[in-house]
């Protein structure tokens, strides 16, 4: 994907910081950590792959830790609660991969954050969701949709 400055940007940015095995028992995914940054940094962008495809394209303002915690939000019981309010896309990514009971790896663009004041207020600037729009569009033009995993409302 070509950027603004003329950099291009490809699956070489994206680092492997877990691989994430469906545990059926336990409805989630049991975790290996492959890069430090998965439990620390905030802002990101994502990519879940299964069997070698693109499952979805994410972001996240938190770490790709408590991201993935949320996706462990999707869960059955809880989506047949009267009052469910776990996502339609955590019970989806989550259940997909239960389903498939192939490993999900987690890929991870990490935005470096900025951070600024404004009449005296600190604020930290985050990115993560205009550069998911500009990953996700150049998709669509390449593939002709978005990833399965982007489609839930």
């Amino acid at each position: 994907m070509p950027t603004p400055n003329g950099q291009t940007l490809s699956k070489r940015d994206f680092v492997l910081a877990a691989v994430g095995t469906p545990n059926r028992e336990a409805e989630k995914w049991d975790i290996e950590v492959k890069d430090a940054r998965y439990n620390t940094q905030q802002d990101l962008i994502y990519v879940l792959v299964v069997a070698g495809r693109i499952l979805k394209i994410g972001k996240s303002i938190t770490t790709m830790k408590k991201r993935i915690e949320s996706y462990h939000c999707g869960k059955n019981a809880y989506r047949l609660k009267k009052n469910a309010t776990n996502s339609a896309t955590n019970w989806f990514i989550l259940q997909s991969v239960i389903a498939m009971d192939k490993p999900v790896y987690i890929y991870v663009l990490y935005i470096p954050s900025t951070q600024g004041e404004f009449m005296g207020w600190g604020y930290q600037n985050r990115v993560s969701k205009e550069i998911e729009g500009k990953v996700i569009s150049e998709f669509v033009r390449i593939y002709g949709s978005k990833p399965i995993g982007n489609k839930q409302t």
